[in-house]
């Protein structure tokens, strides 16, 4: 599936780009079934929710051109809050998480992610933006090579 890309020649790398997509796929996926279940308890149907998801939130928020802006300011630990902070998305995370509780609806997925942005904020990025996650996951891959 997809284009032959050369990577390297690491052969192990072309395996991490496959587990790193892999990744992505999942969360992307698990985002999805959740955010269709929390509607879903409110009897909005799977395809009402994805016409609205898929037709305006993916091609305007979380567009592939955002990931291609974004990745240098990953590459230069460059995380401005001007647009939004780690605390703002911790509220909104607080939110997701209570509403998935009065709603019925597994809430582990968002609990986690919100302690991975409680851990953000103790470290100092509650005024950078939500990219600065990154610095926490790099933080722990350090530390699990170690």
């Amino acid at each position: 599936m997809g284009d032959p890309r050369h990577l390297g020649s690491d052969p192990g790398l072309a395996v991490l780009y496959n587990t790193a997509l892999l990744e992505m796929m999942y969360t992307t996926m698990n985002g999805w079934l959740h955010a269709t279940a929390l509607v879903g308890s409110a009897d909005v149907s799977a395809v009402e929710f994805t016409e609205l998801a898929a037709g305006w939130f993916m091609p305007t928020v979380l567009s592939p051109a955002s990931f291609v802006e974004q990745a240098p300011d990953l590459d230069q630990a460059h995380y401005p809050g001007d647009l939004g902070t780690m605390e703002m998305n911790r509220n909104a995370l607080d939110h997701i998480v209570r509403t998935s509780q009065e709603q019925g609806v597994h809430p582990d997925q968002p609990r986690q992610l919100k302690e991975i942005v409680d851990q953000a904020i103790a470290e100092g990025h509650g005024s950078d933006n939500y990219l600065a996650l990154f610095e926490i996951f790099k933080k722990a891959t350090r530390t699990q090579r170690r």
